[in-house]
Order: structure tokens, then sequence, then C-alpha cells
């Protein structure tokens, strides 16, 4: 009876995909966050913003079974720009607001590493207080402190931004080797401060290494972890490439999160990572290509994804009639080791996205993504190959001055 409501789920699913994908889709960021930009001054200085998305993830062959889940993930966002307000200049406080409920198509179903759809979280339901943090301009100098998602200024690529694929918005390096890191749906306290000299950015940023119990130890006693990053900005010929350049470290101290919350064995880590972007616009459409790598040469048994490399391109007022309609194509490979050898295997995933406005702050996005090697096993522990659909619904809304 299970196996035949799947059948008719899939089937249903791959008939609002088809459909969604013959309508006349628009932009977001790589992270889940609220990007700071979308707080724009509505009343002395006030700004509210809220997200909201849902959307059905159905694996119709291949990986451990077919079958669907469902996510509901909401957003909210208050601010407070101090210059607007009339007190001092280059000052920003941010509050935002997460809940979820979610199911994990990965581990039922599909059983890939990389993670199909960038809204899946680790438990169930979540709802808790997601960013609380200052910022200060001082001309060239940015400094940021408070409850931050480090992933929300490193490791990010813009143009991969609508990509469902959670490795386009932070490698699997870091995701698949630090549990519990600070990066969607999770957050710590830390500070992140840059320094702009034309076109060249550097950033730096600490934060606590537990992003599930960020409060539990705020001065980072359990562990820190660290990054460093620099952005140069280029233009060649009719558009401008972004280079960016980064690393990271993730040092525990003490034994609450190798013991007490399962981490297990593994402590101090860190690698590298590089992303290269160029955007240009022909023919009434915005281009974008990137290509992503990182590393992360520690032993098999501290960091078993030890190298991941993307590449995309992405078509922006892909219908002439429809601004905002986006066509995204993606590949993302990660290597993982076998623990106590440096054999294993990869996994690839293949995706297509298309993402289409509907009314001014609601688009539907559909998504198709083909998995080589789910979960990135070796020779005689393989999965079949899997196809998985995706739809989602996005709405966005904020007050206006």
């Amino acid at each position: 009876m299970l196996r035949q409501q799947n059948r008719y789920r899939n089937i249903l699913l791959s008939s609002i995909l088809f459909c969604a994908s013959t309508a006349p889709a628009w932009a977001a960021s790589t992270g889940q966050s609220i990007p700071e930009a979308a707080h724009q001054n509505w009343w002395r200085g006030i700004s509210l913003v809220i997200h909201g998305q849902v959307e059905g993830v159905s694996n119709l062959s291949g990986g451990i079974s077919t079958g669907s889940t469902a996510t509901g993930l909401w957003k909210g966002g208050l601010a407070l720009h101090t210059g607007k307000a009339g007190w001092w200049q280059g000052g920003l406080f941010v509050v935002e607001g997460l809940a979820a409920d979610s199911s994990n198509p990965d581990s039922l179903y599909i059983g890939d590493l990389q993670s199909v759809s960038n809204l899946t979280t680790p438990y169930q339901h979540m709802a808790h207080l997601y960013k609380a943090y200052y910022r200060q301009k001082f001309g060239d100098y940015t400094l940021r402190l408070g409850l931050l998602n480090p992933n929300d200024y490193f490791n990010d690529t813009g143009v991969a931004g609508e990509l469902f694929n959670a490795s386009y918005g932070i490698y699997p390096i870091i995701s698949a080797n630090i549990p519990f890191t600070p990066t969607y749906p999770y957050s710590s306290l830390g500070a992140i401060a840059a320094a702009s000299w034309g076109n060249t950015t550097v950033m730096l940023g600490a934060f606590g290494a537990d992003g599930v119990h960020p409060f539990r130890a705020p001065w980072g006693s359990d562990g820190m972890i660290y990054y460093g990053e620099v952005d140069q900005s280029i233009p060649i010929g009719p558009g401008t490439a972004m280079l960016k350049a980064g690393g990271y470290y993730n040092h525990i101290y003490g034994p609450y999160l190798t013991q007490n919350i399962g981490i297990g064995s593994s402590t101090s880590q860190g690698g590298f990572y590089g992303t290269a972007e160029y955007r240009w616009k022909a023919d009434q459409m915005t281009w974008g290509v990137f290509l992503q790598g990182g590393g992360a040469p520690n032993a098999a048994a501290v960091s078993p994804v030890n190298a991941y490399v993307g590449a995309g391109l992405r078509l922006r007022h892909f219908i002439p009639d429809s601004p905002g309609s986006t066509l995204s194509l993606g590949m993302a490979r990660a290597w993982q080791r076998q623990s106590g050898s440096n054999t294993g295997a990869a996994e690839t995933s293949l995706e297509v996205n298309f993402k289409q406005p509907v009314f001014k702050d609601l688009y539907i996005q559909p998504d198709l993504q083909y998995i080589i090697n789910p979960g990135a096993n070796g020779p005689g522990y393989t999965l079949p190959n899997a196809f998985v659909a995706i739809i989602r619904l996005g709405w966005h809304y904020h007050l206006h001055a």
C-alpha cells in the first residue's frame, strides 16, 4: 500500500514539474539567510522581511528506494539602520528567526552524500533564533559581532544561488566532515572583520564550533572554527570576474563536542577552498558561469570527504517577456575516502533548475538531479544512480517605505 502511494506521489510530482516548466523564475542567495541587502528602510530605519518556502522532493528511481518527502521553511528578519533612524552612520542591527518542518530524502530514499536540497534540516521540527548581530561600517572596513552564519560571507558562490544541491552553498569538505558546524540551519556566536581596497576584499572570522548549542559555551571554550578569505574582482571583456580563495580551521578543545553530542573521535581539522565566477550581459540576458574547488588534506578518519569540485552556468531573464526567469545548470562532485586508507570513490550530481516568478513576490522552481554513485561508496557497496525531481514554491515579503 505504501509503495503504491509513493508511486502516485511520484507521478503527481512529475506532472507538476512538467506543467511548471512549460509556464513562464527569479533570484536567491547561496545560503538560506535573509541577505542584508534585502533589509530596505521602511520607517525610521526599521526593516521587516519575511521569506517562506515549501518543497516536495521525490526520488523517482535508483538510490535506496523510490519515495517522496516535503519540507517547509519560514524565516523572518527585523533590522534597524542606525543612520536612517537619525543616530550614527554605518550601523545595522539584525535579528532573524527560523522555523522548519523537514523530512530527510537523503537518508530515507536517495542515500547521497551531498544532499539534493539546501532546505533539508537534520531534525524534523526546528524553531529557533537564527541570527542576532550588529554590523558597523567604517569606510572601507566592516565589523560584525553576534550570532552569525559564517557561510553568509565565507565560501559563498553567488552565481550558484539558484541551484538546490547543498554543495553549491557550502562545500562538503566542510559540511560533511564537521558535524554541527555553524551553517544553515545553525549559527554561532562570532566576529567577522573585513577590509576593502579597490577591487580587493580581505575577510577574517572566528566562531564557536558548536552551531547546535551556540549559547552553551558562548566564549568558545568547547572549540572554535576560523575562516579567512581574499576576494578579487577583475573586469574582463564585457563582464566581471570574481575570484575567491580561502581556508578554514576547526579546533576542538574539550570532550563535549567529541563525546557528549556524538561527533566522534575527530578533533581539529582544516582545509582550503576557491571559487571563480564570471558575469556578463548579452542578448538581453544576464549570463554567469562558476567553478568551485576545495580540499581537506587530513587523515581519512578525520576528513573522509577530502576533495570537491563544482561548475555551472546561469542564464537570467531566460524568457524575453518574463524578467527574472532563470535557468541554471550545475555539476557537483565529492570524493570520499574509507577510514584507514586513501581508497574511496566519488559522488556526482548533475542538476538543471528553472526559476519562474508567478507574481511579484511569489515564484515556482522545478529542479531535476541525476546522482551518480549516491553516497560515494566503493566497489561492491554502490547504490543505483538516482533520478530526483523537486518542486519548490517561494514567497518574499518586505515592508516598503
